[in-house]
């Protein structure tokens, strides 16, 4: 029997945030093992490390570069074939550091499909195996690298009735369930913090509108900003297709899921590989495909309609956010979360990083976003590379302004040198006027938060976690701990008045009447 481990975000062990998200990587190899008629289960990582069931013959783990520390017990504590896959083995030396018989670089579709055709099946490893791509062996050697097609994307299926496996946290019934719609980033510009001027004045291919030269850079340099592996993990975008997509999204409804994502690094990708001839590896020319984008959102607000299922999408790039654009996500998404990276409040600071357009494209973005009806989240990273304090000082400037515009949120992250990436081996030095672009986050989010006492807000309890009960906002926002003396059934719709502000993250609430 086969074991999932969803290690996504795990962390130290402990998960700090995203306690109510579902990712797609482990339905997507859910699903290939139902195609070869399989039994398997998927645990939350922590789960099997307070259980530790026996009974499995094959251990798969999807993990980040971050989840090292707990892939690493899990590991430890099993004894049969152990495979990893996600963004961690984007490191091809953390596959025998961790003690696996084998890792899955990239995408893993074709790869674990291939392994379970060779024997893989029968609970041992197959000897001929140099031949399947995007394998990783634990002496760190890799075997021949390669992105899927869209036509070999729409092959596969992501498995609906995995989702029922999670049962504690984060719970199927309460959770966003994410579902996959186009995979990877058109961002092909390159960080120009560390590279020739002079090479790339003689290349150029950063600046040029021909796709297939923006895929190689002479410097060697990964594609996509500095700090992010998604272009060099799968490659230019492939958008899976539309009746697939509704498919998914029906069955998780009728399995009792009632947040849905519609989840890609930015949905306004989708399609947009169907109007260029070779590669989407420019990250705004052309535009969106609207068409695309306008009859899935159509397909997808029919099935919640019918079933009573809440849906948001995930990120989107500022670059192909325009007044039409807005106009359509506000026409189907009004009063939802969208989320969209600013990063940097410094032009040049973007550029130097790699990013593909600057804060006030952002700024403007999230402007036309609000105006739309949505509600925006501002992202940001302090600690990169190039950060002096000129840009500090921009960049908290841009995050009050992002707040004054009616970004609902701002968010903060702290820079992580990922592997693959072209700032992978820079040293991080938390400063100073890091400290204050933190501290400015937590200012902005409990203000914004205060604005919530006295509103009603629907919401969606989640599962008892021991410390009291709660609930996600079914529209998104932030966690609210209820007020009640008993619990409640994981899943059931309520209505909650916002009493009072325990964090920038939290609030309190009290019930006011069942939904359902």
């Amino acid at each position: 029997m086969f074991l999932i481990l969803d290690a996504l975000a795990a962390g130290g062990g402990k998960r700090l945030s995203s306690l109510d998200v579902i990712g797609a990587g482990p339905r997507a190899v859910a699903g290939i093992l139902e195609s070869f008629d399989v039994d398997y289960q998927i645990m939350r990582i922590e789960d099997y490390l307070r259980r530790r069931p026996s009974g499995f013959e094959v251990l798969l783990v999807s993990a980040m570069s971050m989840d090292e520390p707990t892939v690493k017990r899990a590991s430890n504590g099993f004894k049969g074939l152990k495979i990893l896959g996600g963004p961690i083995t984007s490191d091809l030396s953390v596959v025998g550091r961790l003690g696996f018989d084998l890792g899955v670089w990239g995408e893993g579709e074709i790869s674990l499909e291939s392994l379970m055709r060779e024997g893989l099946e029968s609970g041992s490893l197959p000897t001929d195996i140099d031949d399947i791509p995007n394998l990783v062996f634990p002496d760190g050697r890799m075997t021949k690298a390669t992105y899927l097609s869209t036509e070999d994307l729409n092959r596969f299926r992501p498995s609906s009735k995995a989702v029922t496996f999670y049962t504690t946290l984060p719970h199927y019934r309460s959770a966003r369930v994410y579902v996959e719609v186009v995979r990877s980033c058109s961002n092909y510009n390159r960080p120009k913090i560390w590279a020739s001027r002079e090479i790339c004045n003689l290349c150029r291919a950063c600046f040029d509108l021909d796709l297939r030269r923006r895929l190689v850079c002479p410097q060697g340099i990964p594609p996509g900003c500095g700090y992010c592996s998604i272009p060099q993990l799968y490659g230019p975008p492939k958008s899976r297709e539309e009746g697939s997509i509704l498919n998914e999204v029906r069955e998780l409804a009728s399995l009792g899921v009632k947040r849905i994502v519609l989840s890609g690094a930015d949905f306004l990708e989708y399609g947009r590989e169907k109007i260029v001839k070779g590669p989407l590896t420019h990250p705004y020319i052309p535009g969106p495909n609207l068409e695309a984008i306008e009859d899935l959102l159509e397909g997808v607000r029919s099935v919640a309609l019918e079933f009573g299922v809440f849906f948001e999408v995930e990120n989107v790039k500022p670059c192909l956010v325009n007044e039409e654009v807005a106009s359509i996500l506000g026409k189907y998404l009004r009063g939802s979360p969208i989320h969209i990276g600013v990063e940097t409040g410094d032009p040049v600071h973007a550029d130097q990083i790699g990013r593909p357009c600057g804060p006030e494209e952002s700024l403007r973005a999230i402007k036309l976003l609000k105006e739309a009806g949505l509600r925006p989240y501002a992202y940001f990273i302090h600690s990169l590379p190039g950060q002096t304090e000129r840009v500090v000082k921009r960049t908290i400037e841009a995050m009050k302004r992002a707040f004054y515009l009616g970004a609902e949120k701002i968010t903060v992250y702290r820079f992580r040198p990922l592997p693959g990436t072209a700032f992978e081996r820079h040293k991080v030095v938390v400063g100073k006027g890091s400290k204050e672009i933190a501290d400015t986050a937590i200012s902005l989010n409990r203000s914004r938060k205060e604005e919530l006492v006295g509103k009603e807000i629907l919401a969606i309890v989640a599962p008892y976690a021991g410390r009291g009960v709660y609930a996600y906002p079914v529209m998104g926002g932030p966690v609210i701990r209820l007020k009640v003396r008993r619990r409640l059934k994981v899943g059931r719709v309520v209505k909650v008045k916002v009493v009072g502000v325990l964090s920038d993250r939290l609030v309190e609430g009290v019930l006011t009447r069942a939904s359902s």
